[in-house]
């Protein structure tokens, strides 16, 4: 009977298979992936996230352009005429004679900081202070 060989166990080597400079290196590569692949994905969103604001920028600038051309037609003489037969409002230009034109004078001033802080409103009789 042959004796079995012993292992020297202080040459068993119970490492990794792999050295820990590997480990190292590779756990910050897949951090560095996922890192990247985060970025990657905001500036995505964010791009999309432009696109539809410059979307939605140019609905609005094509809104605003509407509806300047809408009040641009509605404020015409013309139209307010019409508006005015369709309601059966009659109105005429005032009498020459009923209208009270008030100019300033030469020695008033006419700087913005000069002019009074109260409200001036006109009146048959004059002037009335607020």
């Amino acid at each position: 009977m042959m004796k079995k060989q012993r292992q020297n166990r202080k040459k068993f080597s119970r490492d990794a298979a792999v050295s820990s400079p590997f480990i190292i290196a590779l756990i910050l590569g897949v951090i560095v992936f996922a890192v990247f692949i985060g970025l990657h994905q905001r500036c995505e969103a964010l791009g999309s996230n432009i696109a539809q604001l410059e979307k939605k920028k140019l609905e609005l600038q094509n809104q605003v352009k509407q509806e300047r051309s809408r009040w641009e037609s509605a404020k015409s003489l013309e139209a307010v005429q019409r508006l005015l037969q369709r309601h059966h409002v009659v109105m005429t230009w005032p009498d020459p004679r009923n209208i009270i034109r008030i100019r300033r004078s030469a020695e008033e001033p006419v700087a913005a900081e000069a002019l009074p802080t109260r409200h001036q409103y006109a009146r048959a009789g004059g002037i009335a202070n607020d």
